[in-house]
């Protein structure tokens, strides 16, 4: 995978001459959300894809501390997975982003959530949510 066009656009909006992304790909979680009455109390497989715009540090070391550690991107999923129900995709899109957008060095995300393996459908469903934090 490589950058999105979504972390180009920010990058542009932003201003910035150089900035990196991190990213975690297709993991997926078994998970009780859904509106329908048969979801309910079952849990669905969803696939989460997540990539940050991040800042550059400066004088770039190779060490962890010279990046934003991309463990954190599972970290906050699992963290709100351990939240209250939802109901919708969207509402867990947007309590990760709420997350992943934490850290000063993280100017902008998207989150994607796919529902795999959808009853009553043949195709996969899913939502994108991106979000550029502005300072001030």
């Amino acid at each position: 995978m490589k950058s999105s066009p979504e972390m180009t656009h920010a990058a542009s909006i932003l201003g910035l001459e150089e900035w990196g992304t991190i990213r975690m790909e297709d993991l997926t979680k078994h998970i009780d959300i859904g509106v329908h009455d048969h979801e309910k109390g079952v849990t669905q497989p969803v696939r989460f894809d997540i990539e940050v715009l991040v800042a550059p540090h400066g004088e770039f070391e190779d060490d962890i501390q010279s990046v934003l550690d991309y463990e954190y991107l599972e970290d906050s999923v699992q963290a709100v997975l351990s939240e209250s129900r939802a109901e919708l995709q969207e509402t867990i899109a947007k309590r990760v982003l709420d997350r992943v957008l934490k850290p000063e060095t993280a100017l902008a995300a998207t989150v994607s959530l796919t529902k795999i393996e959808v009853m009553g459908f043949e195709s996969d469903l899913g939502c994108t949510m991106v979000r550029i934090k502005h300072s001030g």
